[in-house]
């Protein structure tokens, strides 16, 4: 095979996640990197699934066991920092009377 002995994708294999690196031979080696994205899209959704729910096991302990979890869920899942600075500058102190 071609690819074993091409220097570069065994550098770009190195340094990079799998899907990126298929992603990136796709081009020289068409029906290889085809068939290994279709197999690593099995392990995605199944990682993604098992990452949900630990989530939803945790959030829903006894000391926290409401009925509606969407928004929680959303939150733990989010791979997106949250702006904490940016919330608080947008919030306007409460004084008591």
């Amino acid at each position: 095979m071609d690819l074993k002995n091409d220097s570069a994708a065994k550098d770009a294999f190195q340094n990079m996640e799998l899907e990126e690196f298929w992603t990136l031979v796709r081009g020289t080696y068409p029906l290889l990197a085809t068939n290994a994205l279709r197999i690593l899209v099995q392990f995605s959704s199944t990682y993604l699934c098992e990452t949900g729910f630990s989530a939803l096991v945790h959030l829903k302990t006894k000391a926290r066991s409401k009925l509606e979890v969407e928004a929680d869920l959303r939150c733990a899942l989010s791979i997106t920092p949250p702006d904490i600075e940016g919330l608080m500058k947008g919030k306007q102190c409460q004084k008591s009377h």
